[in-house]
């Protein structure tokens, strides 16, 4: 008995062998690294590369006493009377350096229908020494705010650029995915 459960192991451990074996690819070789100077992404075709985020604010915060369930929370889904706020952060693409406010003359959001509402440089913590330093604005939305997609739009313009260049960023035209005003939660 031992003998036939000694050959059936054997024989199962060959046939699993086997079939690793088979199901075994080759790797193809590696793809060779281009000649010149590497360009990183965003490949310097962009001058500035933003990374945009929509959080909800803390209680207390917004002027019409209204906040979301969870504070500091990414969604692009506000209520009227809530605050939105803004994290970003920018990048010379051409240079590959982060963007601070000795780089801009000037940075806001447009909103339909509101004021532009201008983007500080600050840090996103008690500390400035230890806190990463982000691109916020802040918007109380108005109890009459229109329901739906917001199309709002960053500006920011370096110190050394010239007369009419800016850098912008809309949305991409996912509704799902815009900022989005609610009636209520």
């Amino acid at each position: 008995m031992r003998i036939a459960f000694a050959v059936v192991v054997t024989a199962l451990v060959g046939m699993g062998l086997a079939a690793s074996a088979a199901l075994a690819q080759e790797q193809p070789p590696p793809i060779p690294t281009p000649p010149g100077t590497p360009n990183p992404w965003p490949g310097k075709k962009f001058d500035v590369f933003f990374y945009v985020e929509t959080l909800t604010a803390s209680p207390g915060e917004s002027i019409f006493g209204k906040a979301a369930p969870q504070r500091c929370t990414q969604t692009n889904f506000f209520a009227r009377g809530e605050r939105a706020v803004w994290h970003i952060s920018a990048v010379n693409a051409r240079k590959g350096t982060i963007i601070t406010n000795e780089d801009v003359k000037y940075a806001y959001l447009k909103i339909p229908g509101m004021k532009n509402i201008g983007v500080t440089y600050t840090p996103h913590g008690r500390d400035p020494a230890t806190a990463p330093w982000t691109w916020t604005a802040r918007w109380d939305i108005p109890l009459d705010y229109p329901l739906g997609v917001v199309p709002f739009e960053l500006v920011m313009k370096l110190k050394n650029w010239p007369k009419g260049k800016v850098a912008t960023f809309k949305q991409i035209p996912i509704s799902l995915e815009q900022m989005t005003v609610i009636g209520s939660r």
